[in-house]
């Protein structure tokens, strides 16, 4: 069974991992990945035992053991669920001093990690989040339940599933309705929205005076719930009118589509 092993010395080699390995098992082959060109080493390679229990006691023991000064991070070369993203956790709002051996420790107590990783800056100090990668979608769920907004090191964390970019610029949870009465009040908005899922917060948007002005915003707790509710009320009539619902955009992409329709304007000019 072959384990991957990360953040090595550039002075690290075959021999000096051998020696570092060899107490767990029989060792079949030891690789080190290195520049064609240059011999240097790439900073990772692959260690391969012969019994799987030896490379789990190894996974087990020498994940973030310190060789020749740097931790060494391992994980299991071929990871069948690697692919399933809701195994994946983001975890953010920790403490600059929160090393991978520290959060590995704190997240093993609920199910076999695949990778772990606390983001770092070009200086290799730690950007305040990290990723960890679990073998099951349960044991993601139960660290999610436990460990979200505790405290650690004095500081709130924040633990959530882990969402791809090309997957979140596709999804929402906050919702913009508009032309609806002036006398709907915000917990009316909310009774309009609550069958579709949970709901975080519910918005009508007042003018000057503390009246409507015909529109608002609803966040729920998931993209699911949001997504139906614009499905199903964008061209509802409700009190005579008809309701717009569509995706809460930002502020930087109206203005971006404000500025597009006026580029066209003066490209076609007058009718």
């Amino acid at each position: 069974m072959s384990l991957y092993i990360g953040n090595l010395h550039p002075e690290c080699t075959e021999a000096t991992l051998y020696q570092k390995f060899v107490s767990l098992g029989k060792i079949l082959n030891i690789h080190i990945c290195r520049d064609v060109d240059t011999g240097q080493s790439l900073g990772y390679g692959y260690v391969n035992f012969e019994r799987k229990p030896d490379a789990e006691k190894a996974l087990s023991l020498m994940n973030y053991d310190l060789v020749k000064g740097r931790a060494i991070r391992l994980m299991w070369t071929k990871r069948s669920d690697s692919s399933n993203v809701s195994a994946n956790l983001f975890v953010k709002n920790l403490d600059m001093n929160i090393d991978e051996k520290t959060l590995y420790d704190i997240f093993a107590n609920y199910g076999s990690i695949l990778s772990l990783k606390v983001a770092t800056d070009d200086s290799g100090d730690s950007r305040g989040f990290g990723f960890v990668q679990f073998e099951t979608e349960a044991s993601a769920n139960e660290a999610i339940d436990n460990l979200n907004g505790k405290l650690l090191r004095g500081r709130k964390m924040y633990v959530s599933k882990f969402i791809p970019r090309e997957k979140k610029n596709g999804e929402f949870r906050n919702i913009y309705i508009k032309n609806f009465q002036s006398t709907m009040k915000d917990e009316d908005l909310k009774e309009l929205c609550k069958k579709f899922g949970t709901i975080l917060s519910s918005k009508v948007m007042p003018d000057e005076n503390g009246e409507s002005r015909g529109f608002g915003f609803v966040c729920f707790e998931d993209a699911d719930s949001a997504k139906k509710a614009v499905q199903d009320l964008n061209g509802l009539y409700l009190g005579g009118r008809k309701i717009y619902a569509g995706r809460a955009k930002k502020k930087s992409e109206r203005r971006a589509e404000i500025l597009e329709n006026l580029r066209r304007k003066i490209q076609l000019g007058p009718p």
